[in-house]
């Protein structure tokens, strides 16, 4: 996969735009059905009828899992927006198999975060060798396939207002990971922008750069491992060269 870095690259911004025009339609969708929804409350309301009537309180409860489906079709859509432009100004890192033996031996205690840090606000490392597995947390108990983790993307996120501005090297920040898989399990259920790119995404969560940061079980060991990196990357125990991550012996 190492030559083919570039072509993955390209599969990841044409998923995530194809991605972000298919949520775009599904909200087109949902703002109809909020019109019909407001129309019919209208006439019932015109026949008297209101809160307490059988016909109207069920148009209300589809009204309100219908604004529950827009709010999540519309984080979707920045998720996948952002991914775009987040892609289009980075470049590719490899990892080798070497840097997964590398980083066996640095540790990161339980919920410390912090080291994300040294991996840089933004990036997309692909790995030679899967070095974990993960599975999406869904609410309600919902089991995903658990599956290889090929590689991760990820962008900085703001703490609090003032933009860009208000993320400096001394202050806590929020990063947005979203682990990517070689696996077809999960394109599926992720969208059909997933069909022609060799990863597709495991899920997204974000987590803040502190100790006792807030992750779901299943997902932490994707948090320690570039925590791992940023921590080898700090100590100088591994550098970027070519496009790639490298021991500090290695040629």
């Amino acid at each position: 996969m190492a030559g083919g870095l570039p072509r993955i690259h390209r599969e990841l911004v044409q998923a995530y735009r194809d991605l972000s025009v298919e949520w775009a339609a599904y909200l087109d969708m949902i703002g109809a059905r909020d019109t019909a929804y407001k129309t019919e409350l209208d006439a019932l309301a015109g026949a008297g009828r209101g809160p307490g009537d059988a016909d109207f309180d069920e148009v209300v409860t589809q009204q309100l899992d219908n604004d529950s489906l827009n709010r999540m079709l519309c984080g979707n859509l920045m998720h996948t927006t952002t991914a775009v432009e987040v892609l289009r100004n980075l470049t590719p890192v490899w990892v080798p198999q070497a840097v997964n033996d590398a980083l066996a031996s640095i540790e990161v205690s339980a919920g410390d975060a912090r080291s994300l840090t040294g991996i840089g606000g933004s990036g997309l490392f692909v790995f030679s060798k899967s070095p974990i597995r993960a599975r999406e947390s869904l609410p309600g108990g919902a089991t995903m396939p658990e599956v290889d983790v090929d590689g991760v993307l990820w962008w900085t996120k703001t703490l609090e207002r003032g933009g860009a501005s208000a993320v400096t090297a001394d202050r806590p920040r929020r990063l947005m990971l979203a682990p990517l898989t070689r696996s077809r399990d999960l394109q599926w259920l992720r969208g059909d922008g997933w069909r022609s790119s060799t990863l597709t995404e495991v899920t997204c969560f974000d987590v803040t750069t502190v100790r006792g940061a807030d992750v779901p079980g299943p997902l932490w060991p994707c948090v320690e491992l570039l925590a791992r990196i940023g921590t080898a990357l700090q100590d100088n125990i591994l550098h970027y060269t070519d496009g790639s991550i490298a021991t500090l012996d290695a040629a």
